[in-house]
């Protein structure tokens, strides 16, 4: 299957996940790699981190996302070890402003799923990488994750308020055709494809 093209030449629509992760990120990878939309998640072929070069890209005066050839999808833009904690999602003003006409995706779910999922992530390693990089107990990286989610939410949805290149999707709620309507003015994506991937704590959630 091929990119469905309606665009001119001249753009080139990008979609980019500013959710935060654990919040269906590889169920959307997978949906739009099975649809014909060349996918980054998390790293790409040659195994550099998304996060990382996004942030060198920034740094050095070039938009976000150069380095990434034909990749139309960006569906983890995040990164932790035992020193640094990096989500990418934060930098979603950069993002609009290097990239106006591309779709703004807010993957989101209940607060408690999320937190209970992100604790749960790699066995646990997750939360114990975060609590090394924040110098932090597994109970103040907790909370600190709550506080993240509410501000980042509120941020997200106040700056991207009206734009119809925006749209906020809660996995637990929302039918994948949304998506699939939502991007047909350039991207023909085939709901067949969505699925419940790298599942975290609750049965119910379709979790990145």
């Amino acid at each position: 299957m091929t990119v469905k093209v309606l665009h001119s030449a001249q753009t080139d629509p990008k979609i980019i996940l500013i959710g935060l992760n654990r919040c269906a990120t590889t169920s959307f990878h997978r949906l739009f790699q099975d649809s014909g939309i060349p996918s980054v998640h998390w790293v790409d072929q040659q195994g550099d981190k998304l996060a990382h070069r996004m942030v060198t890209n920034i740094a050095m005066g070039r938009k976000p996302l150069d380095g990434f050839g034909a990749v139309r999808a960006f569906t983890d833009i995040s990164f932790v070890n035992a020193r640094f904690m990096l989500d990418g999602t934060r930098f979603f003003r950069e993002l609009h402003a290097a990239y106006p006409d591309a779709y703004f995706l807010l993957n989101t779910r209940s607060v408690d799923d999320w937190i209970a999922s992100r604790a749960r992530h790699s066995n646990g390693g997750y939360l114990e990488r975060c609590c090394k990089a924040n110098g932090q107990t597994a109970d103040d990286v907790k909370q600190g994750w709550r506080r993240m989610y509410d501000v980042h939410h509120a941020e997200v949805q106040a700056y991207f308020a009206g734009n119809p290149r925006f749209l906020r999707f809660d996995i637990d709620r929302d039918a994948p055709q949304a998506i699939a309507d939502w991007l047909s003015p350039d991207f023909d994506v085939n709901i067949a494809h969505w699925g419940h991937h790298n599942r975290g704590a609750s049965d119910r959630a379709r979790t990145g």
